[in-house]
């Protein structure tokens, strides 16, 4: 224990030697392993809402403008005016080493900076970042396989990574080998050697690094770091630096250092690839800030951080009592998408599971429904849409979120194990739009059919019509069963139950933050949802079908009231003909 703790206090009086950090004497760093938490902080006495914990400086903070490496290479905090930018110019932009984006900027600072050692003035903040990594991008193929069909799979974006990191960062470093490795020391470094950095780089930024707001005054209400808006930042995002840097004399960076760096920002961007590529929400400038990644976060936090004009502060946000862990906000995500950035799960993020359901799923079992050929149901799709159907659908649970003293509170009627109260409206408009547009073109059909047969085809006996002895399904009927029958397929789509896996996680057998554990809680909440989903769609059904029996039985009332009151007017008047007689 000792071992692992001496890192974390020769950080601790690193962080103390720059100008202007705080660090309050109610908290520690402590080892939290036994909690499969690693390192975190915890409260030694009672702690007062609003207190200030520590406060971090920004020139404290790695990033493009703080680093040496900004000053030898000003195009890595040199950003294209993407004003204008469409596909194509995206693409370019990928595809070229020299350009260089918020993401990969960062990265290739933290190999430098790495790569100096001792050198490096944040050299006892990397001796606490971890080496190892427990994020699905690091699992093996039969780790993975745990996860089952959690859409986590499909988005951890291994293939991804590795083209941006051979294109922005490997293709960088060649062309910059003088400064990378002659000015540092090291020996130059094989293709392989480079790509695992950066790959370990990544992974640093995407489970530490904060994006960087500046507040107007330091007094603002700066947003938390990792926010849901700012949550997590993609390879390929796009930077703005207000002060883009020269050429000129060197200059050293470091505790003492009083160059001032200034960061803007402009939100405007909306990519959707995979993996690390994926999680483009702003265009902030990233950072790597010591002290403030050293919190550990849960869907329920107790400490803020404001990012002010020159120091970034954390805040009691509520009473702390002693002994507790203080903890930060990554915002509302899934205990997959926790998993998938972050590499561990909570129990308190079942809150915020959610699972998706492919729309062709829902189609093709909607079409079903109707016997509709794969080319009618295509048809029937693109007739329906008015815009864009939405695709996939999510199915998550209601919370409520005290955002003041950053509490959870489950709907009334409503816990963790109970996730939802309704289906998504739209995936049921979407249904009903479907079959909507699907009857019509059936009834049309059926009609055209109808009129083109011959005449003794048209009629049953007697020359009527042939009625069925079922009738119909109704459109809500319809809707429900279809998705009734989708979600099931969904659910289906795991190997194992959701009763095996609550059973395997409640034994014991599995140890608490590994990862068959995380992949565990992972598949429990997305098979949580699939059950209560299917749950609801029955329910619906059994609704409609009971409606479609009142409706018919009042339809039959209707017509015998009807035939009552015509043998009744033909009682009166063949009365009145028997009287005038």
């Amino acid at each position: 224990m000792d071992d692992f703790m001496q890192p974390a206090r020769a950080f601790l009086d690193w962080f103390s030697a720059w100008p202007g950090t705080t660090f309050h004497d109610d908290i520690e760093i402590v080892d939290l392993r036994d909690r499969g938490a690693g390192r975190g902080i915890v409260a030694k006495r009672d702690i007062p809402v609003d207190t200030v914990l520590f406060t971090i400086p920004r020139k404290a903070i790695i990033s493009t403008t703080t680093s040496e490496l900004g000053t030898l290479l000003p195009s890595i905090v040199q950003v294209p005016d993407d004003q204008n930018e469409d596909e194509d110019d995206e693409e370019k932009d990928v595809e070229s080493p020299s350009e260089q984006d918020a993401w990969t900027s960062l990265i290739l600072v933290m190999i430098y900076e790495f790569l100096r050692g001792s050198q490096s003035p944040w050299k006892p903040y990397f001796d606490v970042l971890p080496a190892v990594f427990d994020t699905p991008m690091f699992w093996t193929d039969d780790e993975l396989r745990e996860l089952q069909a959690s859409p986590v799979v499909g988005r951890v974006g291994h293939a991804e990574a590795d083209k941006m990191i051979r294109i922005k960062v490997l293709a960088f470093m060649r062309i910059y080998s003088n400064i990378f490795f002659g000015r540092t020391g090291v020996p130059t470094l094989g293709d392989d050697e480079i790509m695992e950095l950066a790959h370990r780089m990544g992974s640093t930024i995407m489970a530490y690094s904060f994006s960087l707001e500046k507040d107007e005054d330091d007094e603002g209400s700066g947003s938390a770091a990792k926010t849901e808006e700012q949550e997590d930042v993609e390879m390929d995002d796009g930077n703005d630096v207000a002060n883009e840097r020269q050429n000129g004399e060197e200059h050293k960076h470091g505790p003492d250092c009083d160059h001032d760096h200034g960061h803007d920002s402009d939100d405007d961007s909306d990519n959707d690839l995979s993996g690390w590529v994926e999680d483009k929400d702003d265009k902030l400038p990233l950072g790597m800030v010591p002290m403030a990644d050293m919190l550990n976060a849960d869907a329920e936090c107790n400490a803020h951080i404001a990012h002010g004009v020159d120091v970034l502060t954390a805040t009691a946000i509520r009473p702390i009592r002693a002994g507790d862990e203080i903890l930060n906000y990554y915002g509302p995500l899934s205990n997959g998408e926790l998993l998938r950035r972050y590499g561990y799960t909570t129990e308190k993020h079942a809150f915020f599971d959610a699972v998706d359901v492919p729309w062709p799923l829902l189609q093709n079992s909607l079409a079903k429904q109707l016997q509709l050929q794969p080319a009618e149901a295509a048809k029937a799709a693109a007739a329906a849409e008015a815009d864009e159907f939405e695709d996939p659908f999510m199915l998550d649970r209601e919370f409520d979120e005290d955002e003041e003293t950053g509490q959870l509170k489950a709907p009334e009627g409503c816990t963790s194990s109970t996730m939802l109260s309704e289906l998504p409206p739209m995936l049921v408009r979407q249904a009903r739009a479907f079959i909507k547009v699907a009857l019509r073109q059936q009834q049309k059909r059926r009609e055209k059919a109808l009129a083109s047969a011959p005449k003794s085809k048209q009629t049953g006996k007697n020359g009527k019509n042939s009625k069925s002895q079922t009738p119909p399904k109704t459109e809500k009927e319809l809707v429900a069963a279809g998705l009734a029958h989708a979600l099931k397929e969904r659910l289906d789509q795991y190997p194992t139950s959701l009763q095996q896996d609550r059973e395997l996680l409640a034994s014991g057998s599995v140890a608490p933050g590994s990862r068959l554990h995380s992949a565990l809680r992972v598949r429990i909440g997305e098979k949580g949802l699939l059950t209560e989903a299917i749950a609801l769609a029955k329910k619906m059904e059994v609704d409609a079908r009971d409606e479609a029996k009142a409706a018919a039985k009042a339809d039959k009332d209707a017509s015998k009231t009807k035939k009552s009151e015509r043998r009744g007017d033909d009682d009166n008047q063949a009365s009145g003909k028997r009287q005038k007689r």
